[in-house]
């Protein structure tokens, strides 16, 4: 009974950490399908097209290095795992890079935002 009993709880400590990394370091896209969409995904790179409007929250997700091109600016607060958050302000046309991350964001401005996002993904 007890050998049953530690088996169950240690397979529930492991199913339990192996979602929580596996939740913690989600594709974007499958996070927030609703701001997130694909537009190219190959062995290369992962681009996406996503649009947020005042209030929009995404949940937190990963990101490898990426770059960032500004459709339509705005004011974004961007709060890693250990939670320290910064606030990015984006202006249309810029071009941004932006190491790998993990975080939650949130449009806390007054306009809605379009980004594209092109991620690299690593040489296999």
């Amino acid at each position: 009974m007890f050998n049953r009993l530690s088996f169950f709880v240690l397979s529930l400590f492991c199913f339990s950490i192996f979602t929580a990394v596996t939740l913690n370091a989600q594709d974007v896209s499958k996070v927030s399908p609703k701001n997130y969409k694909v537009v190219i995904d190959n062995d290369k790179v992962q681009v996406l097209d996503n649009t947020s409007n005042p209030g929009d929250k995404t949940a937190m997700h990963s990101h490898p290095d990426y770059l960032i091109y500004v459709l339509e600016g705005g004011t974004v607060k961007s709060t890693t795992q250990d939670g320290k958050s910064e606030t990015l302000v984006f202006k249309k046309g810029q071009t941004l890079w932006r190491n790998a991350t993990t975080h939650a964001t949130q449009n806390i401005g007054k306009t809605k935002i379009h980004l594209l996002l092109v991620e690299l993904k690593s040489p296999k």
